[in-house]
Formats: structure tokens, sequence, C-alpha cells
């Protein structure tokens, strides 16, 4: 099960579409939970129902941000690629998914929420799980300062750290 959601998709992992509709313009935060597997009414889910819903999930959030940001169609597709953002549109669109990921915090990656995500979607393989708190040991010490000279650059410097550290623990899935 090798295979993140982690963030972006984590965002990346955020990157997942599957064509649910948005509930709302706002981003929801609900991701983050600690769990190691999500549960419904009692009754645990698998890590696939986990990946699933995460997924399904960060497509809400990826619509919302598509409106909040007024990004196009086009250039929201970069939520499900290794791709570092160029233009503002693009960092800006990277940084709202992130923040709706709970990802970021008064302006900053925030380690904790990075950490919950990894272990709901990790849980069940320890040594994935492993990667990805290695790959957020690193993303702490690089996004942690801000040009602030730049809009939106938290979208652009957490996506670098991503792709840059998330080789290891197969970040990006494959569409």
């Amino acid at each position: 099960m090798n295979s993140v959601a982690f963030l972006c998709v984590v965002a990346s992992v955020i990157a997942l579409s599957t064509g649910t509709p948005p509930t709302t313009a706002k981003p929801s935060s609900t991701l983050v939970s600690g769990q190691t597997t999500a549960t419904t009414g009692g009754v645990s889910k698998s890590p696939e129902e986990v990946k699933q819903k995460l997924k399904e999930q960060v497509a809400v959030l990826t619509e919302g941000c598509k409106t909040q940001t007024k990004i196009t169609a086009e250039e929201a597709k970069i939520v499900a690629t290794q791709t570092i953002p160029k233009t503002e549109n693009e960092k800006c669109f990277l940084e709202c998914v992130y923040s709706g990921l709970q990802l970021t915090k008064g302006g900053r990656f925030y380690e904790p929420a990075a950490r919950a995500l990894a272990h709901k979607r990790f849980g069940s393989s320890p040594e994935e799980l492993q990667k990805a708190n290695s790959m957020i040991d690193i993303c702490v010490k690089e996004i942690a300062a801000k040009n602030e000279n730049e809009k939106c650059a938290l979208g652009r410097l957490i996506r670098e750290c991503f792709v840059k550290n998330g080789a290891k623990i197969n970040f990006f899935p494959k569409p």
C-alpha cells in the first residue's frame, strides 16, 4: 500500500480529484484526526477506504480552492502533479489546499497537523509512516523561512519540499 495522500496530496496528495462536487466554496479542515484508521459508526475502515476518503476530501478542497483563488481548471491540475508552482495563481491555489489540509497555521508549515495526517494515511504501514515523518522533519526545517515579498510563498515552499523529499515514500500517487 505505497501511496500517499499524505499531504498533497498531500496534497498533492493533494492531488486527488474524483469529481465530487464541493459542498462549500470555503475549504473544509476536517482531515486531521490522528487516528490510525477512520471509523464510521464504530466500524473501522481499511487502509484503502481511508485513502479513498482522503481522496474525496481533497477533491472537495480542490474545488473550493479553485473557486476561492479563481484559478482555471487547467491551472488546478497542478494539485495532481509534482510541478513546482510558478505563477501567483498556482502558489495561492496550493497554499489554499495545504491550509484546508491544516498543513499551515499562522503563515507557517504546521508540523502537528502534518504528523496527524501522515498517521491517518500511513498508520497501517509503520515503514511508510516512518518515511513520511522523516520527510516532515526535513520540511519543518526547510519551510521555516517565508519570503514576505512573495505572495503565497508557502504554497511554493511546501510543494518544493514535498517534491524534493517525497520520492522516498511514493508521496505523489499515480493518477
